[in-house]
Order: structure tokens, then C-alpha cells, then sequence
């Protein structure tokens, strides 16, 4: 009876104001007309019984030892009926909370010819359990699937490498000092192996640090996709970073592939090697750690080529060298016959 009050004193207000409005006689008179006619509705509606079919998800509990549902193929929503007063269900917002299934005090079974990880449950079987978890004022009805499948999968344990994903800046002339570093860097997963054999890593979330001058550690959450059970849910990323300098090294420029019978001749007998390092290996650098050369194969086909390009062939790869380059990349030569050895 209160909430009819109130709703009536609420129109009264409306009509109120619309009266103030400047609408033509007619128009005003329709407005009305319908209001009430909407007030009845309501009013009928909220004092009604209503019958309406709801989504519950469904969790279970109480599994087997050592066993694990398999998503997708286990029943995870029940559609269930329920009756309520009509103001119940017009004024419900969000889901329902989700019903909880006590496997261990159920009768599982297999079905016929099939697949012994796939078991069932009847409705019948969890109506007990579903009614005693229904809302207060709410009738239950029915539910459906009639028949509630549970895949058990046959379990698998797999040691899988975890694998940082990252954006990372830094200021003006840091970088990297070699590649960050995970503790632990590989976990231990289990569950159905159907979901554990498709697995190769274990990614992280994203981690995004813009501006870096200095080395940090950072926890990051692990991504574990849904049916893996997995004892870690985070671990360390350790970014090393250090600033770097520019260098350069001269070599000679060496020559391969050339023939007996050919003297190849090339207008430039040295190239210089510039590439970014860090501060903490700068002195440790040295001319033998680099190689520069031309390749007489470049030589072979239908056209020969105006120039032959000088390539590194050689460069440290524990030192932290980056963004290499070489000068001059290309050279002019000269091919000249050799006279036979005698």
C-alpha cells in the first residue's frame, strides 16, 4: 500500500509541472490519459505473482581427488524458473549470486559408451541443493539442462617458461643491459590435458615503464588461462639498465670466395664500425672482436654489379653492442686475371 502512495503522489507531481508547460489542451489531456493508464499497469504488476526464467551460474565443489572440471564442456549456467511478486522482479538489478553444487554428496555417473572423463547429474539430483539457495520471496519452479555434464579430463602436470611482455622507454642515452630477467622464469601448471598439453608459456601481464635512468625490480601477475591450476600467481622481473655511449672500431676489410685465377682488387682497404655500448663494457672492446669482408659470390650471375657491399662478418655478442653500422657499405673494385703458377 505504501509504494501504490507513493507512485500516485509522484504523478500528481508530474501533472503539476506539466500543467505549467505550455502544451495545447489536447495534447495535455492525451499525456494524462496514458499516465494513468501506465499507473494502473504498474500498480497491477507490482502486486501480482510473475514467473521468469534467470541465468545462474554454477560452481562446483567436493571433486574427486586429484581431478579438475574442464571449461567448455562442463555445465557452468543453469536456467532456472522462479515465481515472485511482481515489485520482487521488476526492481532486481544484476545477477544472481552463483549456485554452489556439492559434488561429493551427489551420484555421479558416465555416460553410456562414452568417454569415461565425461560424467552427469540430473536435475533432479541438485534440486535440493539448488531450492536451498534461492532468494528469499522466490518460488522455485524448474530448472534446466535436465542432464548436467561434468568433464573431468585426465590430468596432466607440464613445467612451462614464463615470458615477460613488456613496453618499456628510457631516457636519452639509456637502454637495456641485456635482456630482463624473470625469478622464477618457468612454473609448474597442471589440470586436464586436453587444456595443459595445448600450453607452451606462461605470459605475463603487460608490463609498461616509461622514462627509465635505473635498474628496477617489479612483481608481475602471471596470465593462467582458465582450467590451470597453477601455485604461483606473480613473478619478478628484474630490467637492467645502464647507459650507453657511442664507439667505433676500424678493421680491415678482407675478401672471400675469390678464385685462384682472379686477383679482385677493392678501392678501399678499411671500413670503420660504429655501434652503440654500455659504460661497462666500453674499455673491454677491442678491433679483434670485428670483422668486415666482401664476398666474390656477389660477383656471380648474368650483370655484375657496379659496387660490391662490405659486410660485418664478425661482432661480439655478450658485449651489449647495439644499432651496428659500417662505413663505407659499399666499394668500386677491380677484377684482374692471375697468371697460372708455374
Amino acid at each position: 500500500m505504501a509504494e501504490k502512495k507513493t507512485i500516485l503522489r509522484k504523478i500528481k507531481v508530474l501533472i503539476y509541472k506539466l500543467k505549467r508547460k505550455r502544451f495545447n489542451q489536447n495534447t495535455f489531456t492525451y499525456l494524462v490519459m496514458v499516465m494513468i493508464a501506465l499507473t494502473f499497469w504498474f500498480i497491477n504488476k507490482v502486486g501480482s505473482t510473475i514467473t521468469n526464467e534467470s541465468d545462474f551460474k554454477v560452481e562446483y565443489y567436493g571433486l574427486p581427488t586429484n581431478s579438475m572440471l574442464v571449461p567448455g564442456v562442463t555445465t557452468d549456467v543453469l536456467k532456472i524458473t522462479l515465481s515472485a511478486r511482481g515489485a520482487l522482479l521488476l526492481t532486481h538489478r544484476g545477477g544472481y549470486s552463483p549456485i554452489r553444487i556439492d559434488l561429493s554428496k551427489l551420484d555421479i555417473r558416465t555416460f553410456p559408451e562414452s568417454d569415461s572423463t565425461l560424467k552427469f547429474v540430473t536435475d533432479d539430483d541438485i534440486r535440493a541443493q539448488v531450492e536451498a539457495q534461492m532468494p528469499a520471496d522466490y518460488k522455485f519452479i524448474s530448472l534446466r539442462p535436465d542432464t548436467i555434464k561434468l568433464d573431468f579430463g585426465n590430468l596432466r602436470n607440464a613445467k612451462v617458461p614464463v615470458i615477460l611482455d613488456h613496453s618499456i622507454t628510457f631516457e636519452k642515452q639509456y637502454r637495456l643491459s641485456g635482456e630482463p630477467t624473470l625469478q622464477p622464469d618457468s612454473i609448474t601448471i597442471g589440470g586436464p590435458a586436453i587444456i595443459v598439453d595445448t600450453i607452451t608459456a606462461i605470459h605475463t601481464e603487460l608490463l609498461t615503464l616509461n622514462q627509465l635512468s635505473k635498474s628496477t625490480v617489479q612483481k608481475v601477475r602471471l596470465v593462467i588461462p582458465d582450467g590451470v591450476d597453477c601455485p604461483l600467481t606473480s613473478t619478478d622481473a628484474t630490467i637492467s639498465v645502464e647507459k650507453f655511449t657511442e664507439h667505433s672500431i676500424e678493421v680491415p676489410i678482407r675478401t672471400v670466395n675469390v678464385p685462384d685465377s682472379v686477383n679482385l682488387r677493392i678501392f678501399s682497404q678499411k671500413a670503420l664500425i660504429r655501434f652503440n655500448v654500455g659504460w661497462s663494457n666500453y674499455n673491454k672492446i677491442s678491433q679483434d672482436m670485428f670483422a668486415a669482408e666482401i664476398d666474390y659470390n656477389d660477383l656471380v650471375g648474368i650483370t655484375r654489379p657496379q659496387f660490391l657491399t662490405v659486410r660485418i662478418a664478425k661482432q661480439p655478442d655478450n658485449m651489449g653492442v647495439a644499432n651496428i653500422s659500417i662505413s663505407p657499405e659499399i666499394v668500386e673494385y677491380l677484377i684482374e686475371k692471375q697468371s697460372p703458377k708455374q
